[in-house]
């Protein structure tokens, strides 16, 4: 079977300086609200499969990122504590727990994790020297064939990406 799998990089958070909270309360500043809604539109205007499967650290800042997608893709969000500033292999265990019903799922995580899960899924990152960084925001759409325990390194092809586009300052 054919699946589709979107890894997304959370919006653009408050530091914590001067604020009490710790950096799991972290949430987005309004620049990192607006590109969610920039991501909101874009997935709204393409027919890429959406995902049926969300998986989220337990972050507030991957919270309010992964529950506007969540609306968008009328998905199931499931809130994982072990993503909470997880490592890539941390990541691809947690996705090999998404069940086979579902042909798409995502996961709003954090970096490095998230882009060092990019870089190792994907086949094309296995054949280039550069490292691919996904901003804040930043997503990209892997696929591959299998079932969710199939999913190991180099074993996805890179559907797509988008990150969110700088405002126009004039």
């Amino acid at each position: 079977m054919q699946r589709t799998l979107w890894l997304i990089r959370h919006a653009q958070a408050q530091n914590v300086q001067g604020i009490r909270q710790t950096d799991a309360q972290r949430q987005l500043t309004s620049q990192g609200l607006a590109n969610v809604e920039q991501l909101q539109a874009h997935l709204q205007n393409h027919s890429d499969p959406p995902a049926q499967w969300l998986w989220v650290s337990p972050a507030t800042r991957t919270q309010q990122t992964a529950q506007p997608l969540a609306a968008v893709w009328q998905a199931e969000v499931i809130s994982e504590p072990t993503l909470y500033l997880a490592r890539a292999d941390t990541i691809l265990d947690c996705l090999k727990g998404t069940p086979d019903h579902c042909e798409s799922c995502a996961v709003v995580g954090h970096n490095p994790g998230i882009s060092d899960l990019a870089h190792l899924l994907n086949k094309a990152g296995q054949t280039q020297n550069d490292y691919f960084n996904l901003p804040t925001l930043g997503m990209i759409r892997l696929s591959f064939t299998g079932s969710w325990h199939d999913l190991r390194p180099a074993s996805c092809e890179q559907q797509g990406c988008w990150q969110p586009q700088p405002e126009d300052h004039k």
